[in-house]
């Protein structure tokens, strides 16, 4: 087994750079057999104009779910002052609300 010792000679650094010289100049479009299997990418306008539906769910379920949370966690400390379970409900539901809208809704959702 060779031993490494960090350091490339002259003709290891050469073929190296030979190599990093021929995939700089390689074409950039991919295989024919890649961009048959593979559909193309949406352009931005594309995605501007596509149905937004996705997003009004996203926000939807996220709004449900903080607030189904935030209704567990304020029923189970509801000994401390002014914490409640419609409270927290309402702050978790509105928080999460506000988090879809700031983010991306998930593939699985559109």
């Amino acid at each position: 087994m060779p031993h490494y010792s960090g350091r490339m000679d002259d003709d290891e650094l050469a073929k190296l750079m030979r190599e990093i010289e021929q995939f700089d100049s390689a074409p950039a479009s991919p295989p024919a057999n890649q961009s048959a299997s593979h559909p193309q990418a949406e352009t931005s306008q594309e995605v501007a104009t596509r149905d937004g539906s996705g997003k009004g769910k996203w926000v939807a379920v996220a709004a449900a779910t903080s607030g189904v949370g935030g209704l567990v966690v304020g029923s189970v400390l509801w000994f401390i002052p002014f914490v409640n379970g419609p409270s927290t409900a309402l702050g978790a539901a509105l928080g999460g609300a506000i988090a879809a809208l700031v983010g991306q809704p998930p593939k699985w959702l559109k």
